[in-house]
């Protein structure tokens, strides 16, 4: 819970008594009881300022990620090329139509 709540939940409680006690005391006229009154409503401020001031749920702390290593070094590696001859084209399938329009695949060889 936060500074600023806790100071306003003590406020409100010191505030609530307060005009109890100023609204109550002359009227009541309890000479002999008036500073049990107070007490217990010290006591019951303060048990209700604590049970309000309780959080409301679970809390949760984020995650803390490990920073990943970084990646491995690239490595250059260089071929020896020598002179070769081309590959030559190979072989492939394509689709063709016949006088009626009827599709069908065809292997298609080129020549060499």
């Amino acid at each position: 819970m936060s500074v600023v709540r806790k100071s306003f939940t003590a406020g409100l409680v010191a505030l609530s008594l307060t005009s109890a006690l100023i609204a109550t005391a002359p009227a009541a006229e309890a000479r002999d009881h008036f500073w049990a009154g107070v007490a217990a409503g010290t006591v019951g401020g303060l048990i209700g300022g604590a049970i309000a001031s309780q959080p409301r749920g679970p809390v949760y702390e984020e995650r803390i990620y490990d920073v990943p290593p970084p990646p491995p070094p690239r490595q250059v590696v260089y071929e020896r090329t020598y002179y070769r001859e081309a590959p030559r084209p190979h072989c492939h399938f394509e689709w063709q139509e016949n006088e009626w329009g009827d599709a069908y695949r065809v292997r298609v060889c080129p020549a060499y």
